[in-house]
């Protein structure tokens, strides 16, 4: 083979950049015939990564961590923005329900997986994580069908406590997994708990302190809304740089931004249209990079798969039952706000930090089960949180937000 040819097929970028077009060039045209534009990255994923051709692998994606984290920084800033504790507060019953939903979800799927034979100490694991609801499928399906309504409010704001409180759960579940798991060196659990707390307590600081910086920067150069989405921007690289190097809470520390914007800056909101094109690329990267690493063999061993069907049925099941209370939605809304939250994220979607990377803690069987667990939410998740849009009747694609 020609040496320069060779150069361009093994370089690392150009296998990302073309994987990044290929994924949007299928999604957009997917889109023209109504079908979810996130579905491009799926494919594309599934074809160049572990389940095809293999020129997207856990190796080529860690070169570019940083590029996959400052993706994400934008998804869950931008998710922890939409978080109207004001609302969130004196909703009531509504409120409440909601929150039931998030704690049911992560309780349910972790009976479902003790029952279908999983240790208990892996099933807390794994069922901690699922209390989270995947916030790039979401908000990915939410911007291309230009969504908007009750229930796409209230589940908007669910998506950040979710993932607030997946994380602390994890930090319990992660303390105990370690000190009693599969390891040969366990830790000591309150030594681990009080490192996993610690994670949490230096990325709230950071997150106080880089929005504090970016308030001052603004403050003193005294310019108007649509000139600051820039030092936005920078200060939420530093928070995720500062986070980065102290191996604390990325996840927490970004949503605090997102919430801080919200319902601490008073003076007009400064990200929108000007970095929509930067998040919706982030959406097919981070989805693209998801997909590239689903291995579609865990299907095909039926104890898997019945492990991880049951695990998706029971939280979407579980989001249903504790929305009953609430006398806000109708019962049609009510199906389709448990199918708009099916999705999920992965321990490294919960870390950030290190989100290519998964934790070896579990043993076999149980990592097998939560990866089949990916790979139904790259394959369902995104249809069925579009279906949930569309059931809602919140949806307007092609009108102009």
């Amino acid at each position: 083979m020609n040496a320069s040819l060779e150069a361009w097929l093994v370089s690392p970028l150009a296998v990302l950049g073309a994987s990044l077009m290929l994924a949007l060039v299928i999604g957009l045209t997917l889109q023209r015939y109504g079908i979810p534009k996130l579905y491009g990255a799926v494919l594309a994923g599934l074809v160049l990564g572990a389940s095809g051709a293999g020129y997207i692998d856990q190796a080529l994606l860690t070169q570019f961590q940083e590029l996959a984290n400052s993706a994400a920084a934008l998804v869950l800033f931008d998710v922890g923005r939409k978080m109207d504790l004001a609302w969130l507060l004196r909703s009531g019953r509504q409120g409440g329900s909601l929150i039931l939903a998030t704690v049911a979800r992560g309780a349910a799927a972790t009976l479902a997986l003790a029952a279908c034979g999983l240790p208990w100490g892996a099933a807390l694991f794994i069922g901690s994580i699922l209390i989270a609801v995947n916030p790039v499928i979401l908000q990915s399906m939410i911007a291309d069908e230009n969504a908007s309504g009750t229930s796409t409010y209230a589940t908007s704001n669910m998506v950040g406590v979710s993932n607030l409180v997946a994380l602390i759960a994890l930090g319990f579940t992660l303390a105990w997994t370690r000190s009693h798991g599969h390891d040969d060196a366990q830790a000591d659990f309150w030594l681990e708990l009080s490192r996993q707390a610690s994670k949490l307590v230096v990325g709230a600081l950071i997150a106080f302190g880089s929005y504090g910086l970016y308030a001052l920067a603004t403050r003193v150069c005294k310019v108007q809304a649509v000139m600051r989405p820039g030092l936005l921007l920078a200060a939420l690289l530093i928070d995720l740089g500062l986070c980065s190097i102290s191996s604390s809470s990325a996840l927490l520390s970004l949503l605090l931004m997102g919430i801080l914007l919200r319902n601490a800056e008073k003076r007009d909101n400064v990200f929108q249209a000007q970095l929509k094109t930067v998040q919706d690329i982030g959406y097919v990267l981070l989805f693209l990079m998801s997909a590239a690493l689903v291995d579609l063999q865990h299907l095909l061993d039926g104890w898997i798969l019945l492990a991880a069907v049951s695990a998706f049925l029971v939280r979407i099941a579980a989001t249903r039952l504790a929305l009953w209370p609430a006398t806000a939605w109708s019962a049609r809304k009510q199906h389709a706000m448990s199918l708009s939250m099916c999705s999920l994220v992965s321990y490294g979607g919960l870390v950030v930090d290190n989100s290519l990377n998964a934790y070896t803690g579990l043993d076999a069987g149980s990592t097998a089960v939560m990866s089949a667990l990916l790979a139904f939410n790259v394959l369902l998740a995104p249809g069925l949180t579009w279906f949930g849009l569309r059931l809602a009747g919140e949806t307007y694609r092609g009108n102009p937000q």
